[in-house]
């Protein structure tokens, strides 16, 4: 039997496809994994898709429970190559998957290490999206599966003290992070504007839907008033072209690579995130970061992340600010410190530094408990 440890990434759903914050995080940590790895996902099916056009997820959902068992199996097929294994939930899905399989896991490989990796506080996004009877279910799940887990972990201080205050569970910051291949830059075959600012994210998640809509109705048409010639490009699934047709200063691009995505928001005025409220720590903001871009943000569509005072990054708390930030780049847009910002951020939130700095307090964590 190989003595090495394996490693088993655990998602609820097609995390290798990309085009969403939870996929670059859950490939990103994949990829700076130890060599002896698995990623076990649940691709999404195409008549899925359809259906989620019509709000009908139903269906999707059942397909999910009952693909937990291949799931399953095919953990099982690989964790008995090594003689020790660590499994990585992935929280980037409905707590009931994570809660079924990590029974099934702790019943019939109890020796096996269970890390359950949280995207966000799941109680809080549910309360905000669904109903009251599936926020509570959510709610007396997550509590659960933060109790089982051998180890649980939060993305900021702010929801380490949110998920203390639900469950009165302690848990272990894990920032979201991209790894740096991820931010490799490379320009696109096809023609972009010359001024242009950007919205990375599905317009179908509903806290994007807030923030685009915002920024088309009501700040776009004030910027136009300062530059005719600036545009907006929104990246991301399920923009509806249709009820925008009309505004012809939007730019939607579906299927970038990662690498053309990077080069936009590289050669973009800023990036634009004017979030009135969202779960967890924003990766379109991180990856900005990382990447040296300018950035407009809101206080809340900041929260969670470390704050670091560069000449890129501008935060504010009320619309005159957002705007008199706004009017500035549009002048001084070339004005960028992307080596200061880009190499301060990268020991937060590169996943190659966060990895290594987590296993080493799970280790230690392990240490004193057994002492």
């Amino acid at each position: 039997m190989n003595k090495t440890i394996g490693y088993s990434l655990v998602c609820f759903y097609e995390a290798t496809a990309g085009g969403h914050g939870s996929s670059e995080v859950s490939s990103s940590l994949y990829e700076c994994l130890p060599e002896e790895k698995i990623i076990i996902e649940i691709k999404k099916k195409k008549i899925f898709s359809i259906l989620e056009y019509y709000k009908f997820n139903y269906f999707e959902n059942i397909y999910k429970l009952f693909y937990i068992l291949f799931i399953f199996y095919k953990l099982k097929n690989f964790i008995k190559k090594f003689k020790e294994n660590i499994i990585i939930i992935e929280g980037a899905s409905w707590i009931g998957y994570s809660y079924l399989f990590l029974k099934l896991t702790k019943f019939y490989h109890s020796k096996s290490v269970v890390i359950y990796h949280s995207h966000n506080v799941e109680y809080e996004l549910r309360r905000q999206k669904n109903n009251l009877i599936i926020a509570f279910i959510t709610r007396i799940l997550e509590k659960k599966v933060y109790k089982i887990s051998d180890f649980s972990t939060a993305v900021s201080i702010n929801d380490q003290k949110r998920i203390k205050k639900l469950y009165n569970i302690d848990s272990i910051i894990f920032p979201n992070g991209i790894n740096k291949q991820r931010l490799l830059a490379k320009k696109p075959k096809f023609d972009i504007p010359k001024k242009f600012i950007i919205f990375s994210g599905s317009y179908s998640y509903f806290y994007n839907k807030l923030a685009i809509n915002k920024i088309i109705y009501n700040i776009m048409p004030k910027i136009l008033k300062k530059d005719k010639e600036i545009k907006l490009i929104v990246t991301g699934r399920d923009f509806p072209k249709n009820k925008f047709k009309n505004y012809s200063f939007i730019q939607n691009y579906i299927n970038l690579n990662k690498a053309e995505l990077n080069y936009l928001i590289k050669k973009s005025l800023f990036m634009f995130t004017p979030m009135s409220k969202s779960p967890g720590t924003k990766m379109k903001i991180i990856e900005t970061l990382l990447l040296g871009a300018n950035l407009i943000t809101s206080n809340k569509g900041f929260k969670g992340i470390k704050y670091l005072k560069t000449n890129n990054l501008f935060i504010y708390s009320n619309i005159r600010q957002m705007y008199k930030q706004i009017h500035y780049l549009l002048k001084n847009f070339k004005k960028k410190n992307k080596t200061k910002l880009k190499y301060s951020y990268s020991k937060y939130y590169l996943m190659e530094n966060i990895i290594k700095d987590f296993f080493l307090k799970i280790k230690l964590k392990k240490s004193s408990t057994n002492k």
